[in-house]
Parts: structure tokens; sequence; C-alpha cells
């Protein structure tokens, strides 16, 4: 089960394998770290017909909530999906069960958008949207928005991941995760910068309203995950401040 709080940031670990044997030595080793409070199954490296075979056996090996994504080319992952097999692939991982939450890619046609959400909330799984920008950083207002955005359309989490040119974009990030969060701090947000520039905000995020960040215990899914146990000795919580 979720439970998401700002104050105590929860540190997610990327599943991200190109086959069923390294997918389950990850898994194993996520349910064994204890800098690992969540994972995050990465089911685009894999091949589609290996999608819920897949699912089953982390589920099998991993007893912490889990976060299962397909994330397409459109969001810069590696699933060269069309929408109505993104939504059946989607609604298929939900029908089998053992997903906490669905990544739902808020970009997508809105009515995929609906189905999956309303498919999450019936099987028991909380509604993740996220937007990725891979090739820089909006301004802050349309940050804003698009979080906004996303709470609006029913997300129980609103995640948005930028990639900087420099360390103001990240400030940038921070600056508008901030503002949603004061407006609506009730609200489950994951944010984060990428890259080298970007790198504090995986640390400070909870500090401006952020409840979880990436790290990695081997394959990185974006660019600038740090190790988690790094995260886990640095993270800044309420109790910092």
């Amino acid at each position: 089960m979720l439970n998401l709080n700002p104050e105590t940031p929860r540190i997610i670990v990327p599943l991200f394998a190109r086959n069923l044997a390294e997918l389950e030595a990850q898994a194993k080793a996520a349910q064994a770290a204890p800098e690992a409070d969540l994972a995050e199954l990465r089911l685009d490296p894999l091949r589609e017909g290996d999608w819920l075979p897949a699912l089953a056996m982390v589920r099998a090996q991993l007893q912490k909530p889990l976060i299962v994504t397909i994330r397409t080319a459109r969001e810069g992952g590696e699933a060269a999906l069309d929408p109505d097999t993104y939504r059946d692939a989607g609604l298929a991982l939900l029908q089998q069960g053992g997903v906490d939450a669905l990544d739902i890619e808020w970009r997508t046609d809105a009515a995929t958008v609906r189905t999956l959400r309303d498919a999450a909330k019936r099987a028991g799984a909380a509604a993740l949207f996220s937007e990725h920008h891979f090739d820089g950083t909006p301004n802050r207002h349309a940050m804003t928005e698009a979080l906004h955005g996303m709470l609006d359309a029913g997300a129980d989490i609103a995640k948005l991941a930028v990639m900087p040119h420099n360390r103001a974009d990240a400030a940038n990030l921070l600056l508008a995760t901030a503002e949603v969060h004061d407006q609506r701090p009730e609200a489950w947000l994951i944010t984060m910068s990428m890259g080298r520039d970007g790198a504090a905000t995986r640390y400070c995020g909870g500090a401006f309203g952020s409840a979880a960040t990436f790290g990695t215990l081997s394959a990185a899914s974006a660019p600038g995950q740090p190790p988690a146990a790094n995260l886990r000795a640095k993270l800044l919580t309420a109790g910092d401040l």
C-alpha cells in the first residue's frame, strides 16, 4: 500500500532489465535493500510478451509497494506503442493484479487517460499521472499548470520530470513544486530535475513538496539517479529543517 508524505520522502528504486532473469535479480535486491521503500517496474525494456509474466515474477519476489510503468517512446522510454495498445496493456496489467500504482502518461489522449485512471481505481491501485521533458525545462507557469492539470483530472499522484540546461532550471522545478504543494498540501507530488544540474533536486525535493525520489540499486532508468544508499544517507527530510 502506498503512503507518501513529503516530510519523509520515499525512495523508489527502478527495476529496469532487458530479460526476466536480470529482472528477477533486481527484484530480489530491492526486497532486501533497506534503502528501497518502493520499486518501479519498468516494462518497456522487455519484450511485450514478457510484460505480464514480469509483473507476476516481480510480485512473487517483492512485498514492497510497486509502481508499474510502460514508458513509451513519446515520453523517453523504449515502447513504441499507439494509444490503443498502450491502453490495452495497462488494462491487462491491472486485471492481473499486483499493481500498487499505475503510471499513466498524461500527454497521451484524454480518453486513454480516463480509461486507465478509472480502471486503476477499480483495481485498488493509485493512478500516477506523469509528464517527462528530456529536452529541456518548461517555464514555471507551464510546470505548475501541468501538475494542477493532472490533479484536476483525478490523479492520485502527479509526477513531473524535466531536463535542466543549468541550475536555474532546476531551481524553477523546485519553485513550481512548492507553489503547487502550498496550494494543495494534501496532494501527492513527485518531481525531479534530471541530469547533473538537477541532481540536488533528488535530495531536497521533499522540502519543496515532492513526496518521493528515485535512486538506483543497479541500473538507472533516467539520467542523474543517484545510488539509493547515498539518498538514504543524505536525503533532506522534515526533521532536518
